[in-house]
């Protein structure tokens, strides 16, 4: 797999510009691990369909918010190959909203 390193506004661009709707995700920020379908990518918000026993459905994050949360992101399209993104520099903690 492909590992790259990129900072918080870096990683910001990289999802508007290369994930799309119907990728997988694996989002990595403190100690929470988010795996998901992207739904969605605008420039406010990530829309992920999270497949849980809990609680699955889809979230909403502040697109801008979790690009600063994220400590590393798999990004997995559904043509091409897998991507790790290891973010430098981000440092605070998450902020969800249940659809």
């Amino acid at each position: 797999m492909k590992e790259l390193e990129m900072s918080p506004d870096e990683l910001y661009r990289y999802f508007l510009e290369r994930v799309e709707q119907g990728d997988y995700v694996e989002l990595n920020y403190a100690f929470v691990h988010i795996p998901g379908e992207v739904v969605q990518v605008t420039e406010r918000h990530l829309h992920l369909y999270v497949k849980s026993d809990l609680a699955p459905g889809i979230r909403r994050y502040d697109l801008r918010e979790i690009c600063e949360m994220m400590l590393e992101m798999v990004h997995r399209p559904r043509e091409g190959r897998p991507v790790k993104i290891v973010v430098k520099g981000g440092s605070k903690s998450p902020r969800l909203e249940l659809l």
